[in-house]
């Protein structure tokens, strides 16, 4: 049972008829610049916007967006395949609350779609409680002109929020039903997360899509600047909530051109090697385990700092050994320690080899009293491993000494 349908058993009955009630009056033209639309649930209030094609948000045109057919998007895992993206809804949404839950409304849907000649942005607001029928009436009607629908987190939020608010108002999301669902903000983490500290829309806008804010409001006041509205009808006090949505609209139009682009590079077209090790990583996920150690060959070059340096060289030892290039890998766990002598992970690599590959007890042993002395030095949980390790290679070399000693007594 989906959750719309839990949801409807636990509400009372309710009559069929839905009266039309007048919202309170508040002209908020003059400050929003949109009209009120009427709905078979009464009216609420719209608000649109177009930007040409033509015209830029942070480094990028719409018109670049919406050229491109988003097939490297698969590398993600959200979905394969190109998709048209006249035939995608962005969608975003502003609350009465952050956390979510039967209490949240959705006040302000913004809805960003493509035209063959603009970039759109359709806002449905509900001036007051009563006008939510209205609201969810008019989205649901957008939702079923398209196909997919592209959010920035609304996997987690957006959707599982207006799913609920349809059940407790008894509407059916027949729009959003077979949707194809690509949400940013995970595919963002996946390629940025190494070189962001945040990966949230303001954060990627300053980084990323070279997009600068003013006056904007942040998002924690927009539930109680709504409050406010309600109360006194003040339209000034809706005017930042609603150029805020805007601007996360556009920015997710232009942030999923990026995300497409940054899946076309090929590793001799990288230049960050954050992004090259996040696309070896996504390469390596898609079962591309030779194109993976380009991407890492790249960042290697690429990488600005040891730490990263080490990083990616441990990892592509790793792909090296999962293809049985043992002998490739361990140049690249002798490099690691050379650099990091106290690197347990590419000691115990090292150690693995030479017992298991070489029969090398010695140089095993070796390397693993080293290791085993830096274990203890870091107080690290992988010391009794280290102790085990070393035992279990020198019983096995007192019995090869053993063996070697004892006399042929054969003849």
């Amino acid at each position: 049972m989906d959750l719309a349908s839990k949801l409807r058993r636990l509400l009372p009955p309710q009559s069929n008829h839905t009266p039309k009630v007048k919202p309170r009056e508040c002209n908020l033209d003059p400050f929003l610049h949109g009209q009120e639309a009427d709905t078979p649930f009464g009216p609420c209030y719209l608000i649109e916007e177009k930007r040409p094609l033509s015209s830029r948000h942070g480094h990028w045109t719409f018109k670049e967006a919406l050229e491109s057919d988003y097939a490297g998007l698969s590398l993600f895992g959200q979905h394969t395949g190109k998709f048209d993206l006249q035939q995608a809804l962005f969608l975003d949404t502003e609350t009465t609350g952050l956390a979510g839950g039967t209490g949240t409304y959705a006040f302000l849907v913004g809805l960003g779609f493509f035209t063959p000649e603009h970039f759109v942005v359709r806002q449905l607001l509900m001036r007051d409680y009563n006008e939510e029928h209205a609201l969810l009436y008019l989205l649901d009607q957008t939702l079923q002109e398209k196909s997919t629908v592209i959010s920035f987190n609304g996997k987690t939020f957006d959707l599982p929020l207006l799913q609920t608010r349809f059940a407790i108002s008894r509407l059916g999301l027949e729009g959003a039903s077979g949707k194809r669902h690509v949400d940013l903000l995970h595919m963002s983490r996946r390629l940025w997360k190494r070189k962001l500290a945040s990966c949230s829309l303001g954060s990627l806008e300053t980084h990323i899509l070279g997009v600068q804010r003013s006056d904007d409001i942040p998002g924690a006041e927009i539930p109680g600047r709504y409050f406010e509205f309600l109360q006194t009808g003040d339209g000034l006090l809706l005017q930042n909530i609603v150029e805020h949505n805007v601007l996360d609209i556009l920015s997710m139009a232009t942030l999923l051109y990026r995300l497409q682009t940054a899946a076309e590079l090929s590793p001799e077209e990288c230049d960050c090697p954050c992004e090259a090790e996040s696309l070896a990583q996504l390469t390596l996920a898609a079962r591309n385990p030779r194109l993976a150690l380009r991407y890492l060959e790249a960042a290697g070059q690429l990488a600005d700092d040891d730490q990263q340096y080490l990083r990616v060289l441990s990892q592509a030892a790793a792909v090296l050994k999962r293809l049985g290039e043992h002998e490739k890998a361990v140049l690249l766990w002798q490099k690691i320690l050379k650099y990091s002598p106290e690197d347990l992970d590419a000691s115990e690599e090292l150690a693995k080899y030479y017992e298991h590959r070489k029969k090398d007890l010695d140089s095993a042993r070796q390397i693993t009293r080293r290791a085993l002395a830096a274990a203890w030095q870091k107080r690290s949980p992988k010391a009794p491993d280290f102790e085990h390790r070393l035992r279990r290679l020198d019983r096995k070399a007192d019995a090869a000494r053993h063996t070697r000693q004892e006399p042929d007594l054969s003849y």
